[in-house]
């Protein structure tokens, strides 16, 4: 015999999450356990499966499958993560009567007579670590079918969970390798580079002389002169002009020994000595035949 849940019956559980104490710089590596109280009931009307037309002097009775949901309580080390797991926060019974059905579900039963045992979740997956006691004269059959049923329905979520978790740990891990790590690269190179750009600018601004102002003179040449200072821009004065050079004379009389001539370059010269050889081949003008004369 098994005792049919109520949803007054009280579970009181141990479940092992992360914990991540406030102020530290990581979360522990192991799970921790934290002990879990609500009833079949819950806080809201979502996830519980209650058969409000079969209800007895306790109370209501719990359908197969019913999930007391968010809200439950998780007492033990402090955590920043506590919300996070009392807001997910799930205890499922699997195991019921399948021929014994209210309002269409099969009613959920105690597997151990009057203790029930709810799957709570938990890491790494969900745990049968849920008792609730089941206080009523209301009592069902199972047969092995049902108790079977049970053990394969919370076998199936369980390797949902895992094969979940780990997929997401895997899709978190590729999205690091291939999107945040080369991001995260590109950007440290940047700033790398901008950082040497201003190191090299400030180095580079200490090191040279200033763009305006006077230099003291340094000593240049000969004993006792000293070099102009630096930054003096003044054009140095014209020099007088001296005595002509031998070439520049020569240059002068040839030019006008050809400005006597009636002539502007050397060219002009070979063409007037052309012209005066035409007369020896009997044409006085170039292209005209010469004249012949009357007898």
């Amino acid at each position: 015999m098994f005792a049919v849940m109520k949803n007054w019956d009280l579970m009181i559980g141990v479940d092992h999450h992360i914990c991540w104490p406030p102020g530290a710089p990581l979360p522990l590596p192991n799970p921790v356990p934290y002990v879990t109280v609500m009833v079949l009931n819950g806080i809201q009307p979502l996830t519980p499966m209650l058969a409000p037309t079969s209800q007895t002097f306790y109370g209501l009775t719990v359908q197969r499958g019913s999930d007391i949901g968010p809200g439950i309580p998780h007492i033990g080390p402090p955590s920043i993560l506590t919300p996070l797991d009392v807001l997910f926060s799930s205890s499922v019974s699997y195991f019921g009567a399948s021929a014994y059905t209210h309002e269409g579900q099969p009613c959920a039963a105690a597997l151990l007579v009057a203790v029930g045992l709810n799957m709570n979740c938990q890491e790494p997956v969900s745990l049968p670590t849920g008792l609730v006691l089941c206080v009523t004269t209301h009592f069902t059959w199972m047969s092995p079918f049902d108790i079977l049923f049970g053990v394969v329905c919370w076998g199936f979520d369980a390797v949902l969970e895992f094969v979940g978790q780990n997929a997401t740990n895997w899709a978190s891990g590729f999205v690091t390798r291939n999107v945040m790590n080369p991001i995260a690269s590109r950007i440290s190179a940047k700033m790398a580079s901008r950082t040497a750009a201003k190191n090299a600018a400030k180095k580079a601004g200490k090191t040279a002389p200033p763009a305006h102002g006077w230099q003291p003179a340094r000593p240049s040449g000969p004993p006792g002169k000293t070099a102009p200072p630096l930054g003096n821009h003044r054009l140095p004065a014209a020099r007088p002009p001296g005595p002509p050079t031998r070439k520049a004379l020569l240059l002068d009389a040839v030019k006008e020994i050809f400005q006597d001539l009636g002539m502007e370059a050397p060219l002009s010269l070979l063409h007037m000595l052309g012209m005066e050889m035409l007369s020896f081949t009997g044409i006085e003008e170039f292209g005209a035949p010469r004249e012949e004369p009357q007898a």
